[in-house]
């Protein structure tokens, strides 16, 4: 794609995303944009199609419970129970809701209603609270659903969820297990670090084998990461969390060999942007049956 037509469908997605009611237009467009190739929701074969069509078509807002950082616990809990889920402090509807002054020194701040809302606190004392506070605020602001057309959070209540802080979330050692579910069977795991500062990934089988992607990207983890030594419990959560669902990928954390359940996820960037891994696209989409 060259400069103007890059520019063109830039301006172009901004336009739609602002005025268009027509969710299937929009989608179409911004999936071209990523991958410059149609998409097909018609007749969908790839995985990224299909996570389209699901996403359009049926995982709709009365599954908002299931995406709400706050809701979700209870989803959890009655199905692996709470020793999985990072104790809470408080869950607001407002910034000026929060006292900050009996808070302690350390905690985490997520915005229930969407991905990547989130602050955290190591020190307190050090914080600015005033940017804090308009970096909330901002957070209640957004809309998620506007970004991508995801019906599942169009309803979920912007709150402020105050967790307590644990130290590998604020740092290099912090290992984020992301497991892709395809009707209740764990298929790959998603390994997430930070390294050097920057986001690294690289996906890992179920035997435990790196899988490379056709081109090493940037964002590519080079580092071999060990297998977890909880592994099997954590196949065995991921079952339990996932067996509801046609397609959803399941967030975990394993810290000093104990599971914390991190959160759901039902479209991996929105369905937007397709594998590195070329052979995922086919692979993983004909694993999925949808209610056609």
């Amino acid at each position: 794609m060259n400069f103007f037509k890059k520019k063109y469908y830039q301006l172009y997605l901004k336009f739609l995303q602002r005025f268009s009611k027509n969710d299937v237009l929009f989608c179409k467009t911004k999936y071209y944009y990523y991958n410059k190739r149609s998409l097909n929701l018609e007749q969908p074969v790839e995985f990224m199609e299909k996570i389209q069509w699901l996403k359009l078509y049926h995982y709709k807002e009365q599954l908002g419970n299931l995406v709400d950082k706050y809701e979700v616990r209870h989803f959890v809990e009655s199905k692996i129970g709470a020793s999985y889920l990072n104790p809470i402090i408080g869950i607001y509807n407002s910034v000026e809701d929060i006292d900050f002054e009996n808070l302690p020194n350390q905690f985490v701040i997520k915005g229930t209603h969407g991905s990547g809302y989130n602050c955290i606190v190591n020190d307190k004392s050090k914080v600015n609270q005033n940017k804090l506070e308009h970096k909330l605020a901002s957070f209640l602001k957004a809309n998620y659903f506007n970004e991508n057309r995801e019906y599942i959070y169009k309803n979920v209540a912007p709150r402020l969820l105050v967790e307590e802080y644990i130290s590998e979330f604020d740092s290099s050692q912090l290992i984020d297990y992301k497991f892709y579910t395809v009707h209740g069977v764990p298929k790959y795991v998603l390994v997430k670090v930070i390294e050097n500062g920057k986001d690294k990934k690289c996906f890992y089988d179920l035997n435990w084998n790196k899988i490379y992607p056709d081109v090493i990207s940037s964002d590519f983890l080079q580092t071999d990461i060990s297998r977890p030594s909880n592994f099997n419990e954590m196949l065995e959560v991921v079952k339990k969390l996932s067996s509801d669902f046609i397609f959803v990928r399941v967030d975990l954390y394993s810290l000093q060999h104990k599971i914390i359940f991190g959160e759901l996820t039902f479209f991996p960037t929105a369905g937007v942007k397709r594998f590195k891994i070329e052979c995922f696209n086919k692979e993983l989409g004909d694993t999925i049956t949808l209610p056609l």
